[in-house]
């Protein structure tokens, strides 16, 4: 196995930590240029040297500086690489290489040679020649030698041993070579299940710090447990531009198999060399070079995203730099419970939220994602009810409502709930805020049944049985129950409330836990004919078998949302 290290721009010294990002900036990515011409100079971008089983891939990438304020042609000199046995290359120039440089800008050139050697090879400079082709015979000028030892990448084989390049998990680094002012920080690693693939989303917090409108170039990040390499790539399909002391997040997405660990990540720049034949068809051979390694933490997942303890109705502070929340919404947990359902297998946990449009015009409900965590790790996305609202209204607030799939196993008793955007880094998601709950208790057959932002209270309750004969040419007995109950229903906060918010789902079930008969009571029925008000609420179970027949009847009491997965039931009360 080949093995190289990596060029490196001076890093920061301790000290220096504390500088000012602009300056940190500056220091790192402080270019090494060499003059070429008068007007020209040169930086060694890349130097490629990957062992293949065909051969030997050399490559080099320059970045060109036109010093000048007049457009200069780029000379015809031959680039060359001189190995450590004394062997030269000439190599060829890309065809998409520029002839030209526009003043006072940087070009970036490409070449490569492909060899039949069986054997690496060690590279000991980079050689620009000026070859007088107009006498006889031809004559060669050295016009730049630059050192190649260290320079190489040995292509997916390749070792970063260069500790200026290594970098433990949440440390600030550049890219080295590259002259735009961005600072890379590692913020945020998730493990991810899309489409039945599974990936580790990386989350960096990229810094422009110079005084111009950047656009993020394009890195891959390879992912490595110790024997094998996962390339991953930008979540993003458009570009990411930063303004001026802007921050903004870039997703990369590195799939794994299930089970793979990883340890370290490689950020590395991809580059491309462009060979067009003498029928003028063109063919481009791509490859990256290993820049900059980031040591992961051992035995955990890492995120800068630590988990708040939370207290219902505080508002949720999200992470400042995403902006899929208007800065104008403030969102507030106001309800979570997680209960049983009987005969089914599982457990149903609801969250409801309440987002509240601080401003003077309507805003979008934003679409944020939802997910339970345990402490072992285990994660249970939510389902978001099936018709939020369209609009915040000014000075208002809003309900929506998330479901969770759990097993019957999970207590619940220590949980963490994190809100996701679910389209920055789509199909993936980016964690937004990560809070510490717990969840609130059954309410007891006195207490106000809360269904946020409405309030009941059942003051008393009776059932009764009694029969039916369905046909008096085939008589048919069936049984019913009429449930009479007197309620005091208050709505105790201003939130607006459509046809779509969840209902009062009424229950009766024997004393084997069997479903009898169920009726929704609505909060938010237009026409005002059932909709629950204070006062006698009758519910009437019919057409109830006669084999159920049951003297120990109970009422279970739900609040019921409808999701794109089907109804949700949240548990509320027991009446016994």
């Amino acid at each position: 196995m080949s093995t190289a290290s990596v060029p490196v721009a001076s890093v920061w010294a301790d000290a220096a930590e504390q500088a000012d990002p602009s300056d940190q900036a500056a220091a790192a990515n402080a270019p090494v240029y060499r003059q070429l011409t008068d007007a020209l100079s040169v930086q060694v971008k890349g130097v490629l040297n990957e062992k293949t089983a065909a051969g030997v891939n050399i490559g080099v990438v320059v970045n060109l500086k036109n010093n000048t304020s007049e457009t200069k042609r780029i000379p015809d000199y031959e680039l060359r690489v001189k190995t450590s046995d004394g062997t030269v290359y000439t190599l060829l120039g890309s065809s998409a290489n520029a002839h030209s440089a526009l003043p006072m800008s940087e070009t970036e050139l490409s070449y490569m040679i492909k060899l039949d050697n069986k054997d690496a090879v060690a590279l000991s400079e980079l050689q620009w020649i000026d070859v007088d082709w107009d006498v006889y015979p031809k004559t060669e000028t050295a016009v730049l030698t630059v050192p190649a030892d260290g320079l190489s990448w040995a292509g997916s084989d390749a070792v970063i041993t260069d500790p200026a390049a290594i970098k433990n998990w949440g440390q600030t680094f550049t890219i080295p070579s590259s002259n735009l002012p961005l600072t890379y920080t590692p913020v945020d690693m998730d493990k991810q299940n899309n489409e039945q693939k599974t990936a580790y989303v990386v989350k960096l917090l990229v810094q422009n710090t110079g005084s111009s409108t950047i656009t993020v170039p394009d890195l891959v990040l390879e992912g490595k447990d110790g024997t094998s390499s996962f390339q991953g790539k930008q979540v993003e399909k458009d570009k990411v531009t930063i303004e001026p002391s802007e921050k903004k997040y870039v997703h990369y997405a590195i799939e794994t198999n299930q089970d793979t660990v990883l340890k370290t990540i490689n950020v590395l720049t991809p580059e491309s060399f462009v060979q067009t034949d003498a029928k003028g068809q063109s063919a481009a051979y791509d490859y990256t070079i290993g820049r900059v390694q980031i040591v992961l933490p051992e035995g955990r997942i890492p995120s800068s995203l630590q988990p708040v303890n939370y207290s219902y109705n505080d508002v949720i502070a999200l992470d400042p730099v995403n902006k899929s929340v208007n800065s104008d919404v403030d969102i507030s947990l106001v309800e979570l419970s997680m209960h049983e359902n009987q005969g089914i297998g599982y457990k149903t946990a609801v969250a409801k939220f309440k987002l509240t449009n601080k401003s003077d015009t309507p805003l979008p409900v934003p679409a944020f994602g939802t997910e339970l965590d345990t402490p072992q790790g285990v994660s249970y996305a939510g389902s978001r009810q099936i018709n939020p609202p369209k609009q915040l209204m000014p000075k208002l607030s809003h309900i929506v409502t998330y479901s969770f799939t759990v097993p019957n196993t999970e207590e619940g008793d220590q949980m963490m709930l994190k809100l996701s955007d679910t389209q920055a880094a789509a199909p993936y998601k980016s964690a937004i805020a990560a809070l510490n709950v717990t969840m609130q208790p059954l309410a007891q057959a006195d207490d106000v049944l809360s269904f946020y932002p409405f309030q009941v209270k059942v003051e008393n309750w009776s059932i009764q049985a009694y029969t039916n004969l369905i046909s008096a040419a085939n008589p048919t007995l069936t049984y019913g129950y009429k449930l009479k109950m007197n309620v005091d229903v208050k709505q105790t906060d201003n939130v607006v409330v459509d046809q779509d918010f969840s209902k009062m789902k009424v229950a009766l079930v024997d004393s084997a836990g069997r479903t009898l008969s169920e009726e929704n009571l609505s909060f938010t029925d237009s026409a005002g004919i059932d909709k629950l008000v204070s006062g006698e609420v009758i519910v009437d179970f019919n057409k109830v078998r006669a084999d159920y027949q049951d003297n120990n009847l109970t009422i279970q009491v739900y609040e019921s949302i409808q999701t794109e997965f089907g109804e949700a039931k949240r548990l509320v009360a027991v009446f016994k």
